[in-house]
């Protein structure tokens, strides 16, 4: 099964012997689009082309359309006049998703009996079909045709209401169009039949996509050209993207693998795998699937389990930035309709929670191709369910004090009448990346990997940033892996964890603009780390590299709690400051062996007795929520230093900050 191409492009591409079957029920029992009136009241006098129609409904019901066609157009060369003849050959290009074709037909019945009720179904086909040409104007007019007519049955009151007002969104978003050029990616990118679903790591220097080969030239390699494979691209130093290779030997099978997507640090994959021939166990339709990347080498892929997949139909994965919540689409039931959105997130055990539907917002329709932004609070995706263009258009949502927003449409000409399905936007919200899809004879040819700039009205409105570097032994130089934590200071939560590689020390973590951070470090056996960034003010940041060095437990090491908060000349801990004192417990904690003392200083303003009395009050402070959280009297003390040990001259407002101070020594 393909797993990244959906419904709507197998629909169009590929019939099924089961899929016509389907196709002759609904042929017979669709009210508007394929009931003929009663044979006695057909609107030609020709024997013969009424033989020759009645012919063609025989040869319908024996699934022979090519020769039914045949004998349509031959009954309306016999007579021009035959409107039922022009209806069904209507229907029958409209069956197999040819409007082009159908469009003239339908158009004809209306020439002809413009006023006749029984034939009111040709000005929803018009409508329709002209609405999935682009042509709004016209469709709209049509709709409101049919609508004249008063029809009765519900499901196409519906469909044409949502025409009436996917043509009213759609004229006006073309008189205010989006400054949108798109270019393809350039060589060696776009080397593949087809290559779609792009997805990039936080700072755009590794791109993944899913791949596949030329059709099959023969049965030999049938299964070579309809594999999905997952493939990769990285840019060097001179900013060119290196010729794609498959990801890894340990994910790519000759099964179907794809839709793909990549935790921004580049380190965690998830991917959808169709496997039906026992690479690996799947637990439905299609399964989603997650792995690790260790140095330079992928770990085997884990079946996400029953909280995720279910017996249906799982993909179209997008992790967070910090690989801690997963958003996907499932057919699974007690969805809101069709094709659904669904959520899971990971418990403090790294256990991944039950699925939730997106109720805020899926629709009745098909909701796909969910893309979270690096930020964690604008989210991509595409919908047939809200006003639109046609088809599937792609809609953003913002997150606004934990609630979602109300889709908005990414506009004209990013959206036209045909399907726009996947989007991906880069970690600073300024590029986007897409593949666009090119179509002959209603089949897919090629699928072209693009880029485009963001144009500002639809970028996220929180911005990120990064911070990658790499973690060392202080001591030793030698590079180590450590947990790393991100607090955001102002809303008092940790916002993002991760880990530096075990191999290469690397790491690397997102920053939201617009708010004050902690960076806590920890490593059993070593110095608790932390410091701090603040961008709470700032509306343009470079990306950020700093090298993190921990050191060894070891008697006399200080280290200095960067994010302890006090008012001016009081000693009562500020609310904010818990997050680090949580992770000072957290440190002792871990190594039960160590005994430190806390040290309080201030800087040299004001009286001396004043600050050693006051740098004493607030070591204290620390001191006894340390006990309140559990750690042994016999293991902390603390002390006041007032301004005595400065850590750098008292010259300047920022040197006096820096020496208002708390710090911890091992003793």
């Amino acid at each position: 099964m393909n797993t990244t191409n959906i419904f709507i492009q197998v629909f169009k591409r590929y019939f099924t012997h089961f899929l016509v079957l389907i196709c002759v029920i609904f042929l017979q029992k669709n009210q508007y689009i394929f009931a003929q009136p009663p044979k006695e009241n057909l609107s030609t006098s020709s024997k013969k082309a009424i033989k020759a129609y009645q012919t063609a409904n025989e040869l319908f019901k024996e699934r022979r359309f090519d020769e039914g066609l045949k004998q349509l157009k031959k009954a309306i060369e016999i007579d021009a006049k035959f409107v039922e003849a022009h209806y069904k050959l209507g229907a029958t290009y409209m069956l197999f998703q040819d409007s082009e074709s159908a469009l003239p037909c339908y158009q004809k019945v209306i020439d002809l009996a413009p006023d006749v009720d029984k034939f009111k179904g040709a000005y929803y086909n018009v409508s329709l079909a002209q609405y999935q040409q682009g042509k709004y104007e016209l469709a709209k007019k049509n709709a409101d045709a049919f609508m004249a007519h008063k029809p009765t049955v519900p499901k196409f009151i519906e469909q044409i209401g949502k025409v009436q007002r996917d043509c009213d969104f759609a004229v006006e978003a073309i008189k205010n169009p989006l400054d949108f050029k798109p270019t393809q990616l350039p060589a060696p990118l776009n080397a593949f039949y087809l290559q779609y679903f792009p997805a990039l790591t936080g700072d755009q220097r590794t791109i993944i996509f899913t791949v596949r080969k030329k059709p099959a030239t023969s049965k030999s390699n049938i299964a070579e050209g309809a594999d999905e494979s997952i493939y990769l691209s990285q840019k060097n130093d001179q900013e060119q993207w290196s010729v794609p290779v498959s990801i890894s030997e340990n994910i790519n099978t000759p099964e179907n693998e794809g839709t793909a997507c990549i935790s921004a640090d580049g380190k965690t994959l998830v991917f959808t795998s169709c496997d039906q021939r026992g690479y690996r166990k799947i637990i439905g339709e299609c399964d989603l699937f997650i792995c690790y990347k260790q140095g330079d080498q992928w770990t085997e892929p884990e079946n996400l389990g029953n909280n995720v997949n279910t017996r249906y139909w799982e993909s179209q994965a997008s992790l967070s930035a910090d690989g801690k919540t997963l958003y996907f689409v499932s057919k699974r039931p007690n969805g809101k309709g069709g094709r659904d959105i669904w959520v899971s997130k990971k418990d403090e055990n790294n256990k991944w929670l039950p699925a939730e539907n997106m109720q805020e917002i899926n629709t009745e329709q098909d909701d796909i191709s969910p893309c979270i932004h690096p930020n964690g609070k604008t989210l991509f995706f595409a919908s047939k369910g809200y006003a639109g263009m046609g088809g599937f258009d792609l809609y953003k949502s913002e997150n606004v004090d934990k609630k979602w927003l109300v889709p908005t449409n990414l506009g004209y000409p990013l959206n036209t009448y045909e399907d726009q399905v996947a989007l991906f936007i880069s970690a600073d919200g300024k590029k986007g990346y897409y593949s666009l899809d090119k179509y002959k004879d209603g089949r897919e040819v090629s699928s072209l990997l693009q880029v485009f700039d963001v144009p500002e009205i639809i970028q996220p409105k929180v911005k990120t940033n990064f911070l990658k570097g790499i973690v060392y032994d202080a001591k030793t130089k030698q590079k180590i892996d450590a947990k790393i934590d991100l607090f955001d200071l102002q809303e008092n939560i940790k916002q993002a964890s991760t880990e530096s590689d075990k191999q290469n020390g690397s790491y690397f973590i997102v920053l939201n603009q617009g708010s004050n951070y902690a960076l806590e470090i920890h490593k059993k056996g070593y110095a608790f780390k932390n410091m701090t960034f603040d961008y709470s003010e700032k509306k343009q940041t470079e990306p950020l590299t700093i090298d993190i060095y921990l050191d060894p437990i070891a008697q006399g090491t200080v280290f200095r709690l960067n994010n302890i908060f006090f008012d001016f000349n009081k000693f009562d801990l500020k609310n904010e400051s818990k997050i680090e004192l949580n992770e000072l417990v957290k440190f002792m904690k871990e190594n039960p062996d160590v005994k430190g003392e806390i040290s309080g200083h201030t800087d040299n303003v004001g009286n001396a007795q004043n600050n050693q009395t006051l740098s004493l009050n607030r070591a204290k402070s620390v001191y006894s929520y340390l006990l309140e959280a559990g750690i042994e009297t016999s293991r902390i003390s603390y002390k006041g230093y007032g301004d005595t040990k400065p850590d750098v001259p008292n010259t300047t407002p920022e040197n006096r900050a820096k020496n208002r101070r708390i710090e911890f020594k091992i003793l």
